[in-house]
């Protein structure tokens, strides 16, 4: 056999299409990356990479490497909104050291705060949550290794769920009185992936009232109490599992049930105190005294009256509201009734039983024609300060508020056509005056012929 020629020191080894016909593999340079030459062509294995590169033409090292594989995440879906960071833990292959995650939504993409590379086949990236965006969801995963060479997710591995977020302003809805009924407030939350919305009691009492959970319309007759009371609660909005909690207030007002009159100069069964109102056959309107004025939320359901005459009796019953304007009031609500008096004898009226009834400024009768006083000003030149008033003539069958303009503007006599022409109204009853009409007085007189109070339960 031919003993093939040793080299001698100093020569280099020439080797043309070299074929190497073993099993185990043709060695190659191994060295760190410190170590790499400088001649394009080298291939060599880096054992700082772990992988085999090659100087190309340009100079630099093209890696022989596998692409990154992402298979799943740990972590499907995202609460933007809950603030804070979202650890997510990529399994997979071929991860290196130096490797980024990135997260890839429909039309933009972010990179994790921090890529951490666990092994071969798990990363820990970390993230804002309020990156994450609904309208980018689903959002594949793309792992770049250290050389370039990347490789994403073939489907979208994490969604975007929101929790629901409020609309309605934490803090008191409102207030109502103890014997208001029917829908009385609504809160609502809204979702950012479109989500049914519950709505929830999570904690506190909702004093007597019922909370729809798919509307968020609080309704019902509240708990009566004997003073105004603030009922403090928690709502929860839930969607798609996810909650947000909100705290409210409601301010029940306790209904005053005593009797409100004035002027005692006559005293009736009980000791009630009387307005004493008028004098000869006609009767004035409104008796501008503290001891004659409502209390907010006072709730009237009757009226009482008497006379010292007997006769057919027509009469407006009316609530004022004490205007800005000098000796001027506005009519706010009112109840007709029409009965044949008995000379002395106190007749109760009650509201239910008017044979009509008007409201102004935007208020409203509950049912029974009961009606309460409001807690403000129903006009924009009222002061808020509401008093009882009474209209009527003996027998005319058309009793209505009058401005006597014979004697000077008292008002005192009823004659609804003086009223109307005064006003350039076709008529002058309580439910043609248009809401907000002041009604003037130049002196206001008082007798001790009619007698009248109100009463609420």
């Amino acid at each position: 056999m031919p003993i093939s020629k040793i080299p001698e020191k100093g020569t280099q080894d020439l080797f043309n299409n070299i074929s190497d016909q073993g099993t185990e593999g043709t060695k190659v340079a191994s060295g760190s990356t410190a170590q790499r030459g400088s001649t394009t062509g080298q291939w060599r294995f880096n054992t700082s990479t772990g992988f085999f590169e090659g100087r190309n033409s340009a100079g630099t090292f093209s890696t022989l490497e596998p692409t990154p594989i992402v298979s799943s995440v740990d972590v499907t879906e995202v609460d933007s909104q809950a603030g804070g960071n979202q650890t997510i833990v990529i399994t997979g292959e071929n991860f290196s050291s130096g490797a980024v995650a990135t997260f890839v939504g429909s039309t933009a993409q972010f990179d994790a705060s921090t890529t951490t590379v666990d092994s071969a086949t798990q990363i820990t990236a970390v993230a804002p949550k309020a990156s994450f965006l609904n309208a980018q969801e689903p959002y594949k995963v793309k792992v770049t290794a250290a050389s370039g060479l990347a490789g994403t997710s073939s489907t979208g591995l994490i969604n975007v769920d929101s929790a629901p977020s409020w609309t309605t302003s934490a803090g008191s809805l409102g207030t109502l009185t103890e014997v208001a009924t029917g829908n009385h407030f609504t809160v609502a939350a809204t979702d950012a992936d479109g989500d049914t919305i519950a709505y929830s009691l999570q904690s506190g009492s909702l004093g007597g009232l019922s909370l729809n959970s798919s509307t968020g319309v609080i309704s019902g007759d509240p708990t009566d109490v004997s003073s105004d009371t603030t009922n403090s609660f928690t709502l929860r909005a839930t969607a798609n599992g996810k909650t947000a909690d909100r705290a409210f207030t409601y301010v029940t007002k306790n209904v005053n049930t005593g009797l409100h009159a004035g002027i005692a100069s006559s005293s009736m069964t009980g000791g009630t105190a009387w307005f004493d109102s008028g004098s000869g056959d006609g009767y004035h309107g409104v008796e501008p005294t503290s001891a004659m004025q409502f209390a907010a939320s006072d709730l009237i359901t009757q009226f009482q009256t008497r006379k010292g005459t007997s006769g057919a009796q027509d009469f407006w019953m009316l609530v004022y509201e004490k205007s800005t304007n000098t000796n001027a009031y506005v009519i706010i609500a009112g109840w007709k009734f029409s009965y044949t008096n008995v000379d002395a004898a106190v007749t109760t009226h009650l509201c239910s039983n008017a044979t009509a009834t008007v409201t102004h400024n935007g208020l409203s009768m509950l049912s029974g024609n009961r009606f309460i006083i409001p807690t403000t000003s129903t006009a924009t030149n009222g002061t808020g300060n509401y008093y009882l008033g009474w209209v009527s003539k003996d027998g005319s069958g058309s009793g209505s508020l009058y401005v006597d303009a014979s004697s000077g503007g008292q008002i005192d006599y009823i004659d609804t056509a003086t009223l109307a022409t005064n006003l350039s109204l076709s008529n002058a009853q309580p439910d043609d005056i248009p809401s907000g009409t002041e009604i003037v007085m130049t002196s206001i007189d008082t007798g001790s012929v009619i007698h009248m109070n109100a009463s609420g339960s």
